[in-house]
């Protein structure tokens, strides 16, 4: 089967394209189930990057359209992607049950660190990664989400990788198979390319040294577009994901289980 669970579209002002130029792209490479999931807004926070609280039903109406009038010709799922923060629970409970979202998925570009916000793009102290790690197994403990997005996007910092970075990898990959939520081969980072370290050639994110522990823990695995242009929702990049995962062995699967474990 054809999937995307991970999708952006212009409301988060860094991609382009409509929801209905995604789900015409996904007919057009006869995708099976096309889930847009935006950046969430925040009540009372404006953490940049996403819609204005004032566009959510906007947003959601679009997609609850474009179910309407592509039945029958593809699966359309109305999601968010959300970082996990304690202080916004009643939130996301709120958004899966009154706003009727049908899932979320876990991005955590962002973590409580010490009552401030720390940006998973700017560790410089790997101790600082495990810290991470340790929000994201708190959100994946709640049942609000269904797919944990770029479980290793820390890869960006380029670090040595040590034994905090070997800490974290353990606490996400337990957390994962813990509460059987798959993780994200993630295209995107794939997009950004080759670096060269100590470790040899290799991708930032998707980091093999991550993924050699997700696959002995048989960890459930998914490939996402991560797309924010229509374009992109099939592109080389999502085939080199799918290949890099396959090099791997990993336990990949296509369709994502949704459903509320509230």
């Amino acid at each position: 089967m054809l999937t995307n669970y991970h999708t952006h579209c212009f409301r988060c002002q860094h991609a382009d394209g409509t929801v209905e130029d995604y789900v015409l792209q996904a007919l057009k490479h006869k995708f099976d189930i096309l889930g847009m999931s935006d950046h969430v807004p925040y009540p009372h926070h404006d953490y940049g990057f996403r819609m204005e609280m004032a566009e959510i039903w906007d947003y959601i109406y679009e997609v609850e359209n474009a179910k309407k009038k592509y039945s029958g010709m593809i699966e359309i799922l109305l999601g968010f992607e959300s970082e996990y923060l304690c202080s916004q629970r009643k939130y996301y409970e709120e958004l899966l049950n009154d706003y009727h979202v049908e899932y979320l998925v876990l991005g955590q570009h962002f973590f409580d660190y010490g009552g401030r916000f720390k940006s998973s793009f700017s560790i410089n102290d790997s101790a600082d990664c495990v810290t991470y790690a340790k929000s994201v197994a708190e959100g994946l403990s709640t049942g609000y989400y269904s797919l944990f997005a770029h479980p290793d996007i820390v890869g960006i910092n380029q670090l040595p990788w040590d034994r905090n970075m070997d800490e974290m990898t353990d606490i996400i990959v337990e957390s994962a198979v813990k509460y059987d939520i798959p993780l994200e081969v993630n295209a995107n980072g794939i997009r950004r390319g080759i670096v060269n370290d100590e470790l040899g050639q290799h991708y930032m994110y998707p980091h093999y040294k991550f993924w050699e522990k997700a696959a002995q823990a048989k960890a459930k695995t998914i490939i996402s577009a991560d797309c924010h242009s229509p374009n992109l929702l099939l592109d080389e990049d999502v085939r080199r994901a799918r290949r890099f995962a396959d090099a791997m062995g990993l336990n990949v699967i296509d369709v994502l289980p949704i459903g509320k474990n509230l």
